[in-house]
Order: C-alpha cells, then sequence, then structure tokens
C-alpha cells in the first residue's frame, strides 16, 4: 500500500502573512523522470513522499543501467484545492 500525506491544514492562517505561491510549508513531494536517450522523451518513474525512498528506487534501478539513461530527480509542492483557492 502507497504512503500518504496528510495535506490538512491545522492552523488557520491569519492576515499577517502573505499568501504566496512559494509558501514552504506545504509537503513536498519527489519524483523520479526517466529521459529515453533515442527520443529524449520523459518518462514519470514514480513519485514518493521522501528523499529516502527515491534514493532507495533510484539505487535499485541503478543495479542494471543501460548507456546513456538520464534520470532527474524533481520536487513538488504538495497543495490542497482549499489552498490555490484561497488566492484568488
Amino acid at each position: 500500500m502507497a504512503n500518504s500525506i496528510k495535506t490538512n491544514i491545522t492552523q488557520p492562517i491569519g492576515d499577517k502573512y502573505i499568501k504566496t505561491f512559494d509558501v514552504t510549508d506545504e509537503p513536498l513531494v519527489y519524483s523520479i523522470i526517466r529521459v529515453s536517450p533515442y527520443t529524449y522523451d520523459t518518462i514519470i518513474v514514480g513519485v514518493f513522499d521522501s528523499k529516502e525512498a527515491v534514493l532507495c528506487r533510484l539505487a535499485r534501478m541503478m543495479d542494471r543501467p543501460a548507456a546513456d539513461e538520464e534520470f532527474k530527480i524533481e520536487t513538488h509542492q504538495l497543495r490542497t484545492l482549499k489552498q490555490e483557492e484561497a488566492l484568488n
């Protein structure tokens, strides 16, 4: 079963904070992207809830690497619908 990340905000956000897209209190999720060495198409290998999970998967994929394989690790902020609507 996949790990889940709670996205509910437990503390109310007061007027003393500026609402922006780059607030750092949202949970981070990580993804591994594979770039095809032949067509340069990108494929999402997986989305993970921790750096350790990303490194575990990457280590497993590197057991049998292919020539010219390229992988990217990206981070994303997980936001709720309420958080996005509050920016309107």
